[in-house]
């Protein structure tokens, strides 16, 4: 049986890491790496490259932080909190980094 002192952190920061896609599209919005006003934005396009890469990203550091109930240590944490830092770091990168995206 999981401990409830180990399952709710999980699912809270998981949550947060879901919410990391958010984040980085109002960043991109906040300092102008996207523009929606402009006339050759493609939203469709958008969507499916930026906001499909980071939901996958995070979809596969969800799976990897289950590895937070088995291992013990420091490096538990590292799998703990993958969910927020990856997916936020690739949504950055991409929107960011010149001939990222």
């Amino acid at each position: 049986m999981i401990n409830p002192s180990k399952l709710i952190p999980f699912l809270l920061i998981n949550l947060l890491g879901f919410f990391s896609v958010g984040i980085c599209y109002v960043l991109g919005i906040v300092t102008g790496a996207i523009s929606t006003e402009s006339p050759d934005f493609d939203f469709e396009a958008f969507q499916q490259f930026f906001f499909a890469g980071t939901i996958i990203t995070w979809v596969v550091c969800a799976i990897f932080s289950t590895a937070y109930f088995f291992i013990r240590g420091k490096m538990k944490l590292v799998f703990l909190w993958a969910p927020v830092y990856v997916p936020l770091a690739y949504g950055l990168s991409v929107l960011f980094l010149p001939g990222a995206s």
